[in-house]
């Protein structure tokens, strides 16, 4: 039986610190210069590439009341597309505003609404003659949006700022925000237009330890308050949602991804670390209070073999017969008999369901093929055709649901040259490199971010280092990289160590491991919403901006070089000295204790924090797992200066 040595662990500690010192010291001497007079940054314009055509990369998709037009957002072009259903043919298109997210009709279909993620804003535009009326300002990061049954108020998910907007139409002006989880994405209105429901795609802020829980939530039209949050347990990225018809029940379909991340990665070879499957939601009915909350089940769309990776559209037809949902890191849509659905829920225990991968086969009635990294999908008011918006291949697929076959695919008239950073992208998001399709790059980083979850990385001890997920956000000249530092560059820790320890699979080939690193060394980052465009800082985060750059502490006392902020998180390198330290974070879990120093740009958008998670929000590094100084001196510092301190690195 193995046993710990106290004196030996404590010696080999001051040992890790002596190495750090002298590593800090030398670094902090070359650089001195970077500290001795630290001005402010203003934010950079996300990296541009001249040379790279312009893709239209449709992200969202909604019909027109008579099916006629096709409206479809242009991610990668900053617009709106019209497409003639008869036709199948682009019929015009509109500038709108930076990072369009997601399209919603008015009730009357006169009207469209376009949310613009980098502009925090949304564009109102004649459905008519293309052109833009009005444009209101949202919440940070809008995404998801959708009218209420009236037509006189407008809901917009507001991924960075965790809420959702209220728009009295009429004005135009934002009349509450209503705090949600963490990054709503998708929102839809029920058909009786009571209800407003709102799918987050990170789960709670929890213990890293724990499975995590998400939530659906609902705000009732009637007085625009939150009537309840749904809880649904041990899954992440809920995605887009479809209500089915009242005569079907009125139940909701949620796409998620159901994770394994406590195990350990090497279960991928038995397949099981990650499941893709759909929420069943039977919402609540009745006045506030409620006298029963909604029902959840929940089932998998995998096959015992095979898997369906990134499930994130949904939607059914008009007699609620049939549902469809897409596999964005498959390329292929999932028709479902809802009668067989309905079926199973009835006969099998529902506790048993969301780990049964012999399910699907009872409901799934067909698997068809679409275009790179199907999203949105929409079906005709007849029930005969559906479209799915197939982002990187600048496309949408024809679906004849009479016939159950693909049917034609619409060319949005995108660039034909595929460039390496297209490729790229598309590899990121593509499964079929994994072992049975089971995930993708961008399984665990859903929009070229985070999942909020610790992972259970194999390593010798197997159980052990458990590390928190990184953005890949702005990561191009962070190396080294993982949490350990161990890999010098991209191409090392996307290539060989993805196909053995995480795809099991032959990985990528040098070619596409080349465009996937191309793609990943160009992803932006976004806009800061707190640092004005200006970069003057407010009287707090000014004072939080000494504090960071501080060589005494408040008594007078010179604090050590390696315990100063700005030595690790030099300003002018991302805010990361880009070598591993020892902050005394480790734990139970972990077989050492030296930890890569992590990047600071944008750190307000990627909660959890630490190597594992631990701590829930920036206040938690220094108060609860601070209390030795050993992660910067922090001891003497008041409530008020600590807290400007976290006003000052949320400009980073």
């Amino acid at each position: 039986m193995r046993t710990h040595h106290p004196t030996r662990q404590a010696g080999a500690g001051r040992i890790r610190r002596i190495l750090l010192t002298t590593a800090l010291l030398a670094l902090a001497f070359v650089s001195a210069w970077r500290f001795s007079a630290p001005s402010v940054a203003v934010a950079k314009t996300p990296r541009a590439f001249s040379s790279e055509p312009r893709y239209i990369t449709p992200a969202d998709l909604r019909l027109s009341p008579d099916g006629r037009r096709l409206y479809i957002v242009g991610q990668g072009s900053d617009s709106v597309l019209v497409v003639d259903t008869r036709s199948r043919r682009v019929a015009g298109q509109v500038q709108v505003g930076s990072k369009p997210q997601g399209i919603a009709l008015s009730p009357d279909g006169r009207t469209l609404y376009v949310s613009n993620e980098w502009s925090d804003t949304v564009s109102e535009i004649d459905a008519g003659s293309l052109e833009i009326k009005r444009t209101f300002p949202t919440g940070w990061g809008p995404a998801g949006l959708a009218t209420d049954r009236t037509g006189r108020h407008l809901y917009v998910a507001n991924g960075i700022s965790n809420s959702v907007s209220v728009i009295d139409l009429a004005t135009g002006k934002e009349l509450k925000r209503l705090a949600t989880v963490r990054s709503p994405h998708y929102i839809t209105a029920s058909r009786d237009g009571r209800n407003i429901y709102v799918a987050n795609v990170l789960p709670y802020l929890g213990p890293y330890d724990q499975p995590p829980v998400s939530e659906l939530t609902v705000i009732a039209t009637a007085d625009q308050v939150v009537r309840e949050r749904i809880l649904i347990p041990g899954v992440i990225e809920l995605r887009q949602i479809a209500e089915a018809p009242a005569a079907q029940g009125g139940y909701l379909i949620v796409p998620f991804l159901r994770p394994k991340n406590l195990d350990p990665l090497i279960s991928v070879e038995q397949g099981w670390v990650v499941t893709h499957g759909m929420a069943i939601v039977r919402p609540a009915s009745g006045r506030m209070p409620l006298e029963k909350p909604s029902r959840v089940a929940q089932v998998l769309l995998d096959d015992i073999d095979a898997y369906f990776a990134d499930g994130l559209g949904a939607a059914f037809t008009p007699n609620g017969r049939l549902a469809l949902v897409t596999a964005s890191g498959a390329n292929v849509v999932s028709v479902i008999d809802t009668a067989r659905l309905t079926q199973l829920l009835r006969q099998a225990p529902p506790e048993g369901l969301p780990d049964r991968l012999d399910a699907a086969r009872r409901f799934v009635v067909r698997r068809m093929p679409t275009g790179n990294e199907p999203r949105g999908v929409v079906i005709a008011p007849d029930g005969r055709w559906a479209y799915v918006a197939n982002r990187l291949a600048d496309s949408v697929t024809v679906l004849d649901l009479a016939q159950l076959k693909v049917a034609g695919t619409i060319d949005l008239g995108g660039p034909r040259e595929i460039t390496m950073l297209r490729r790229g992208e598309q590899l990121f998001h593509d499964a079929r490199y994994c072992l049975q399709g089971q995930f993708a790059c961008s399984t665990c980083h859903p929009e070229d971010h985070v999942d909020g979850l610790a992972w259970n990385l194999e390593t010798p001890q197997l159980g052990r280092d458990r590390v928190d997920n990184r953005t890949l956000r702005g990561i191009a000249e962070t190396a080294p990289y993982k949490w350990n530092g161990h890999n010098p560059d991209l191409i090392t820790q996307c290539g060989p160590r993805i196909a053995k320890f995480l795809f099991r699979s032959e990985g990528f080939n040098t070619e596409e491991l080349q465009s996937l690193v191309a793609f990943l060394r160009a992803i932006p980052l976004p806009p800061n919403r707190h640092l004005p465009k200006d970069g003057e800082l407010t009287d707090a985060e000014e004072r939080g901006r000494r504090v960071y750059f501080r060589r005494y502490m408040t008594d007078g006392r010179p604090i050590p070089i390696q315990n100063q902020c700005a030595t690790c998180h030099p300003a002018d390198m991302h805010y990361t000295a880009r070598i591993s330290a020892d902050v005394g974070s480790a734990n139970k879990y972990d077989t050492g204790g030296m930890f890569d120093i992590p990047q600071l740009d944008r750190v307000y958008e990627s909660a959890p924090y630490l190597h594992n998670g631990e701590a829930l929000t920036l206040e938690e590094i220094w108060t609860v797992f601070n209390n030795q100084d050993t992660h910067g001196v922090t001891s003497d510092l008041r409530k008020e200066q600590l807290n400007d301190l976290i006003e000052y690195l949320k400009t980073l």
